[in-house]
């Protein structure tokens, strides 16, 4: 059974995962996740969350998008009202061939549609074990990871949602992209190089 981890706030954390993909890409052949790129099954993720007390401070989780949600619909988006939305699809004011175009030039410049999905899978980044017992994070747990899209802020991906799988997945097969990655990388995070894994 999965379980649900409280949290303060969480998102991608652009600057650290554009610093780091060079070293990794090279090691792992993947890219990472963050604001203006399109998100893709396989993806590298850098999400960095708060605490829900606030008294720990925070920490990074290191991961792989395993599921990517639809682009949302014309009405979804603009329910959204983020602060990004066209004005003309924000008042529904032009002809619905105009606003898709416009829904397709925006997901194509910043990657992404207020209110999109990505799911994670990621571990806790060695270099916050130290942290550990003021984190409701733990060395060698499985977390899934909700992203959702938020036009409103300055990094699109905030943390909607994390559970600890880790006991779910020792009944049943992991995501694919997350069995590749553990196995081709021995889940090498961004931090000092140590790497951790899960047998289930």
């Amino acid at each position: 059974m999965a379980t649900d981890i409280p949290f303060q706030n969480g998102y991608i954390k652009d600057e650290w995962s554009q610093l780091v993909e060079p070293a990794f890409r090279s090691v792992e052949g993947r890219a990472f996740l963050w604001t203006g790129r399109a998100p893709e099954v396989g993806q590298r993720t850098e999400t960095q969350i708060t605490a829900s007390d606030g008294a720990a401070g925070w920490c990074r989780l290191s991961g792989v998008v395993t599921e990517v949600g639809p682009l949302p619909t014309l009405d979804e988006w603009r329910d959204g009202n983020s602060c990004q939305l066209p004005p003309e699809v924000r008042d529904d004011s032009s002809p619905v061939e105009r606003q898709l175009e416009l829904r397709e030039d925006f997901a194509e410049r910043f990657g992404t549609l207020h209110g999109q999905t990505v799911t994670s899978y990621a571990f806790l980044n060695p270099d916050f074990y130290d942290r550990q017992e003021g984190l409701p994070f733990k060395r060698a747990r499985v977390y899934k990871v909700t992203h959702r899209a938020d036009e409103n802020m300055s990094f699109f991906w905030c943390v909607a949602k994390i559970e600890d799988v880790t006991d779910v997945l020792k009944g049943e097969e992991p995501p694919e992209a997350f069995r590749k990655w553990q196995e081709g990388s021995g889940v090498s995070t961004a931090g000092r190089g140590s790497a951790t894994r899960v047998s289930f």
